[in-house]
């Protein structure tokens, strides 16, 4: 089946062979290990949203709303939603909040990948995929400063 690379990075994965199938999501793994991003921005089709951290099934199980850096994120979303206006549809500005709340949690989502993949142990491991000959361990292994 086809491999959705926006769920295939190493944060909640259950196996991991479940992460980095695809040349997508390696080609942003090898970008995030050599460049520090401070802001990113992700654009889907079907929806009009700006959402932010948290966006995993472990943090919605486990009713974690707020990430560490929640008060900076809704803030920024506010003003990306404030800049935006109003849409095509004349509805209100761009809806803005967490993933969890506004979209649907995930497992292997690139968002959460990137701002907690490095420092977050308890829903991260390395990745082991077999697709197109496999991809290196070692490159889904982080420092804790590495992907923030």
């Amino acid at each position: 089946g086809l491999i959705d690379p926006n769920r295939d990075f190493p944060i909640d994965q259950p196996d991991s062979n479940e992460c980095m199938r695809t040349i997508t999501a390696r080609s942003v793994n090898e970008l995030w290990r050599e460049h520090l991003f401070q802001v990113a921005i992700t654009f889907h089709g079907g929806m009009r949203a700006i959402a932010y951290e948290w966006g995993t099934m472990t943090e919605k199980k486990q009713r974690v709303k707020q990430s560490p850096d929640d008060i900076a994120q809704s803030v920024l979303g506010s003003a990306l939603s404030a800049y935006a206006g109003k849409g095509p549809e004349k509805h209100a500005n761009y809806p803005h909040n967490r993933l969890n709340d506004i979209v649907y949690p995930v497992r292997g989502g690139m968002e959460d990948w990137g701002y907690a993949g490095s420092w977050y142990s308890g829903i991260r491991k390395p990745c082991t995929p077999s697709e197109y000959g496999g991809y290196p361990k070692e490159k889904t292994m982080y420092t804790n400063a590495q992907l923030r």
